[in-house]
This record gives structure tokens, C-alpha cells and sequence, in this order.
């Protein structure tokens, strides 16, 4: 993956009319915010939008539903925010409300359809095209990415929210554990349960695949 993303505090920017070359610091907003400064309320919001919108995308793999996910996410951190602790990391605070909004959507939805390249290239997950590989190759790559997120789809929901998290979106373990409230020993079982279910799935594609190259590069 280019980049995990951490559940730690991060640096918020500026609010508007701040003196130049003077930084507030996120617990400095988070305390206006928590007396009801909207302004510094966005501004938090703001500082983690990027990060959110690749956990939204993680977990739904479409663009406009993850923006939409994100935005009523936002909605709801805005009108919790005093009950937000400011002893914990505000990443994780609004990690979970995303997670949970995510959950709910897809709850509701009935079909989800597969991320496109540019969908992938908008969440900052990896560009084939990237690799300088022929359009053959990038035509298998996409059926391989379709074939293994149907079977990500059929995991038990657990198993598929840690290979999300782990393997889509890059978090380390401790980060993972922290943020669904399991033990290491939980987590490392249910990632290799995972990953042994998608491998017994994908096999069978994988050896076909793998016969018609054999085929194809016959004299």
C-alpha cells in the first residue's frame, strides 16, 4: 500500500484569521470547538477529510456513497462534539462515527458495485497504469481486483472489516485492535482466517488464469 493511515492526532490548519506563521494546535480547536465555535468545528473536520474519505471508500468501494457516508459523518461528529473526550485522539473519535455511518449503509444496500480505476486513483489506493504494464496486463489486473472484492464481499462481516482495514487500507495492528476493541490474538486470527478464505476462493480463477497464459505463450 503508498501510505497507512493512522488513528493518531493530527495537526489541524490554521483557522481563518489566525496570524501568519502561528499554528493552533488541535486540542486548542477542539476546546473552542467543544463550546460550540462552528468555525473550529469545520476546521477539525477539514483537517481529516482526506483520511476519512479513504476509510469510507475501504469499506464501501464507491465514490459517491463514500463522500456521502463522510458527509453524514461530519454531520454527526458537528452535532456530538461536546461529547467528544478530549483525553482521546479525535482521528479515532471520528474514525469510528465514519465506521459506524459505513456499517449502516451497508446495511441498507443491496448491491454494491466494484471500484473503478479512477475510483481507486481517488482514494490513493495504487495505479497500476503506474507500473508501465500493457493494456492486456492492466485488463487482467481489474477482473483479478472484481474477482477478489466478490470475495471479499461473501466474508463474514468481521473477517471482512479487518481485511479492509488491514489490507485495503494499511492500518498496523495496534490500530486496528484499538479501534474495534479486540485483542491482538483476535485480530491476527481473524486476518489469517480471512486471507485463507479469499485464497481457497480466488484459486480456482487463479489456475484458470494461469492455464490460458501457459496457452497463450505456446509456440
Amino acid at each position: 500500500m503508498d501510505q497507512a493511515i493512522r488513528i493518531e492526532p493530527a495537526r489541524a490548519a490554521p483557522p481563518a484569521g489566525a496570524e501568519s506563521g502561528i499554528e493552533e494546535t488541535e486540542r486548542q480547536l477542539v476546546e473552542r470547538a467543544r463550546r460550540g465555535d462552528v468555525a473550529a468545528v469545520r476546521t477539525l473536520l477539514s483537517a481529516h477529510r482526506e483520511a476519512l474519505f479513504a476509510l469510507a471508500f475501504g469499506y464501501l468501494r464507491n465514490r459517491e456513497e463514500a463522500l456521502d457516508a463522510v458527509q453524514d459523518a461530519m454531520a454527526k461528529a458537528l452535532l456530538n462534539i461536546r461529547r467528544y473526550d478530549p483525553r482521546r485522539p479525535l482521528s479515532a473519535w471520528l474514525a469510528r462515527i465514519t465506521r459506524n455511518t459505513c456499517l449502516d449503509r451497508l446495511r441498507r444496500l443491496s448491491h454494491r458495485r466494484h471500484a473503478s480505476l479512477e475510483e481507486r486513483r481517488e482514494a490513493g489506493l495504487a495505479d497500476p497504469a503506474a507500473t508501465g504494464a500493457g493494456p492486456e496486463a492492466l485488463l487482467l489486473q481489474r477482473e483479478l481486483r472484481a474477482r477478489l472484492y466478490e470475495a471479499i464481499d461473501e466474508l463474514r462481516p468481521v473477517e471482512r472489516e479487518v481485511i479492509v482495514l488491514r489490507d485495503v487500507l494499511d492500518w498496523p495492528y495496534a490500530d486496528i485492535e484499538r479501534f474495534l476493541d479486540l485483542g491482538h490474538g483476535t485480530v491476527a486470527s481473524l486476518i489469517h482466517r480471512a486471507r485463507a478464505r479469499l485464497r481457497r476462493r480466488l484459486e480456482p480463477y487463479l489456475a484458470c488464469r494461469g492455464r490460458s497464459t501457459e496457452t497463450r505463450d505456446d509456440p
